[in-house]
């Protein structure tokens, strides 16, 4: 039976740092300004690049809320994920999704997932129906997941692609990763994925991935990955192993950066000490998010 390993769970399992935290790097504290929603989101996306665990969940609040950026599940989730990995205590994160209301269509997203995941379908199905009743997106998306787990795959392509023409950008990542029915490509859709890269960080880091030859064991293209790793670094996604990837290229190639960048890579990368190398191939790095997490596999 075909199944869809979620790309969200991939994000919610990322894991927690045990790397120093650097919060205290950027000085300038955000404060509670009447100043526009833009100009706060872009004050705390440049935080959050440099490692700081408070401004991603600022941002995660952000985008469920659509202040400063579009209203966002995947965005929220990836936020959270950056947080978790940047040092946040499990307990922030947890208080952040405890603290929206029981009624709100995020947690009511988490918990369908998480009631598919013990295979309590029934309880999936009646959260589904709520969601689509709510006008959510997402919950398009979940029911052509289900409707793929259980041999639909067209109906549920469909299904998704309503989710993905509301708005979502779960759906659009879920379309990179369904094939049509009979087809034995089970690989990401590149060029989807890089036409989401404008707007959606994870592809950026996806694709990141695909050509470095982090899953495969061998690079595909180097100066192509550590292009969508800068676009996931602007978008604040970058993450570990990404960071320590382009901290790697720059030095294999010659290239010379400006000081606080390669700081600021440093930190991101859990390494600030210049004389010690560390790859960026460790099969066991938390910020890992296998390609094969968003196929669908028999």
């Amino acid at each position: 039976m075909k199944k869809i390993l979620y790309i969200f769970v991939a994000l919610l399992i990322a894991g927690c740092s045990e790397q120093d935290v650097y919060n205290d790097i950027v000085d300038a504290p955000i404060s509670k300004s009447e100043a526009p929603a833009t100009d706060q989101y872009s004050a705390l996306l440049e935080q959050a690049r440099w490692g700081n665990s408070d401004a991603y969940l600022k941002l995660a609040g952000f985008y469920h809320d659509g202040i400063g950026a579009k209203a966002d599940f995947m965005g929220m989730m990836s936020m959270l994920a950056m947080a978790d990995q940047y040092g946040a205590s499990p307990k922030s994160t947890d208080s952040y999704l405890l603290s929206l209301p029981e009624t709100d269509n995020t947690k009511l997203i988490i918990e369908a997932f998480a009631s598919l995941d013990r295979k309590n379908t029934y309880k999936t199905d009646s959260l589904t129906e709520i969601l689509i009743a709510n006008g959510s997106a997402e919950g398009y998306a979940l029911k052509g997941i289900l409707q793929i787990e259980r041999g639909d795959t067209l109906g549920g392509k469909q299904t998704i692609q309503t989710s993905a023409d509301m708005g979502s950008s779960f759906a659009r990542l879920l379309l990179c990763a369904v094939p049509m029915p009979g087809s034995k490509n089970n690989t990401l859709d590149m060029d989807m994925l890089k036409d989401l890269s404008v707007s959606t960080p994870l592809a950026s880091k996806l694709l990141g991935d695909y050509y470095s030859g982090y899953e495969k064991g061998y690079t595909e293209d180097e100066h192509l990955a550590a292009y969508f790793y800068k676009k996931a670094d602007e978008q604040g996604c970058l993450g570990k192993r990404p960071a320590r990837y382009l901290i790697n290229y720059y030095e294999r190639n010659g290239i010379n950066i400006e000081p606080k960048e390669m700081k600021r890579l440093r930190i991101l990368s859990g390494n600030t000490d210049p004389d010690v190398y560390i790859p960026d191939s460790i099969a066991v790095d938390i910020d890992y998010i296998d390609t094969d997490s968003v196929v669908i596999s028999e």
